[in-house]
């Protein structure tokens, strides 16, 4: 038995296990004791600490230049970090996780008119973070990416080049919000979200997928409502007295059609409808309760009542980035390509 056969049987990802065996206490406690009870049902006994995969320190990892770039794909791209409250988070788990290892930080850009860093170009970087994917990437550019070892970050796309990725449990997401939701006594609940993030499989499609099955499997009736984004960077593009009214007047216009519980998949959209739903008569917390994700604070304090949010772990997605980089440094025969899904806290 290996830890990625343990991972399996316990249906965790393989650092999960990894955090166990080291005793880490980012776990949930019911996970860790599901981990430890399989390992010792199958005899399973872990590896001497030097032996073992994870973040060790650098002497130990194939590090070579000390040098991480992260990428962000849009020429805007950093501009929305800084105005994304849950981005921002993420990019400081990656800084913080590369500063306790003593490394150091390239940013650039990835896009069809610029030129990667030229540190990057010529190959001097230990690993590269691209957030969240190489679309619209020049070949010249990924050329340039093609031996350099990659991570996807937050990235719901389809990959150009091979990488491992760090996300956020969409499934466990989807499934957190339809529980929490029936659990409060709401039998009509709705899903919404923005239609460019639906289209996108492997995050808010598996996240209205497991929270459709969550809800129908608990006796719920799951409704699903898509709203028109202006501007997919813009977390709040939104035509507030427009098309958004005017869909959420069609959608929930009759009383018999309102739900008494929706999951609104993000912060800044859960603050955008909220006036909205006053304009077509519904009163958040007395008509429907809300349940939202991020756990950006600064869009969820000025509403009243100010809603119960998911938090991803924004700060843990970016550091495990980090520590799956230094873990490919160490393992450069590797050919397996790993998906590490971040596992969401329920905010009470």
């Amino acid at each position: 038995m290996s830890i990625l056969d343990i991972a399996k049987l316990a249906g965790v990802s393989h650092m999960t296990v990894a955090r166990v065996i080291n005793n880490e206490d980012s776990v949930h406690p019911e996970t860790a004791a599901k981990i430890k009870a399989i390992m010792k049902e199958v005899g399973y006994i872990p590896k001497p600490p030097d032996k073992r995969r994870g973040p060790k320190r650098l002497n130990n990892l194939g590090i070579k230049t000390g040098n991480v770039a992260f990428l962000a794909a849009y020429e805007e791209g950093f501009k929305v970090i800084s105005s994304s409250p849950v981005i921002n988070r993420v990019f400081h788990g990656v800084e913080e996780c590369l500063s306790f290892h003593g490394m150091n930080l390239i940013q650039g850009v990835i896009s069809s008119n610029r030129g990667l860093p030229p540190i990057v170009k010529e190959g001097l970087v230990d690993g590269v973070i691209v957030w969240p994917d190489m679309n619209g990437a020049s070949s010249e550019v990924l050329e340039s990416l093609r031996k350099i070892n990659i991570v996807y970050l937050m990235s719901g796309n389809n990959y150009i080049l091979p990488g491992d990725k760090v996300m956020p449990n969409n499934s466990q997401i989807g499934k957190l919000a339809a529980e929490c939701l029936v659990k409060k006594g709401h039998k009509d609940i709705t899903f919404i979200t923005t239609t460019s993030q639906h289209k996108k499989r492997m995050t808010m499609g598996k996240r209205w997928e497991s929270f459709s099955k969550t809800a129908s499997r608990l006796g719920a009736n799951p409704r699903l409502l898509a709203i028109e984004q202006n501007d997919e960077l813009n977390l709040e593009g939104f035509d507030i007295d427009g098309p958004v009214q005017e869909k959420l007047s069609a959608a929930f216009g009759d009383c018999s059609t309102v739900p008494s519980g929706m999951f609104i998949c993000f912060d800044s959209l859960t603050a955008t409808l909220y006036p909205l739903f006053h304009k077509i008569g519904i009163s958040p917390g007395r008509d429907i309760e809300i349940l939202s994700c991020n756990n950006e604070k600064s869009f969820l304090a000025g509403l009243d009542p100010m809603p119960l949010s998911i938090d991803i772990q924004p700060e843990l997605i970016g550091k495990r980035a980090v520590e799956q980089l230094l873990w490919r440094a160490g393992h450069p025969d590797d050919e397996s390509e790993i998906v590490i899904e971040v596992s969401p806290k329920l905010l009470t």
